[in-house]
């Protein structure tokens, strides 16, 4: 659950509460704001900044699972993602894809993969980010 303010159609505001301190804006029911994101270091997993995402474990070059802080309503959500800096320098591009073979996405975490957008070759990357978008 979460702290819910919720703008909708002949209603006005309305917001409901549990003390998890997940904050959910929703209009007319349906949630507007990311309610988990992480920018973390894919060659050592050690996240720069987030919200709502308690820890990311690399199981295998470019491949990682994010475990959420507190978990999601369902795990039907998106995740947007964004890469940069090949750890050994270059000028390639980097493609994040949620990796359902690796792990199932759940209410609680999921997992991703990294992928040289030339070769399709996994790769550690100095930054990886991630947000994610739910009910």
């Amino acid at each position: 659950m979460a702290n819910i303010i919720n703008a909708q159609a002949g209603v006005g505001l309305t917001q409901t509460a549990d003390g998890s301190g997940i904050v959910k804006l929703q209009s007319n029911g349906v949630t507007t704001n990311a309610l988990a994101w992480v920018t973390f270091n894919g060659s050592t997993a050690t996240i720069m900044a987030s919200y709502n995402v308690s820890s990311i474990t690399r199981t295998a070059t470019g491949t990682y699972t994010i475990a959420l802080a507190v978990s999601l309503s369902d795990a039907n959500y998106s995740v947007v993602a964004t890469s940069g800096n090949k750890l050994s320098g270059g000028t390639a591009y980097g493609v994040v894809t949620v990796n359902d073979n690796a792990l199932t996405p759940s209410a609680s975490g999921f997992g991703i993969l990294v992928t040289n957008a030339s070769t399709g070759i996994t790769w550690d990357l100095l930054r990886v980010g991630l947000v994610i978008f739910g009910n």
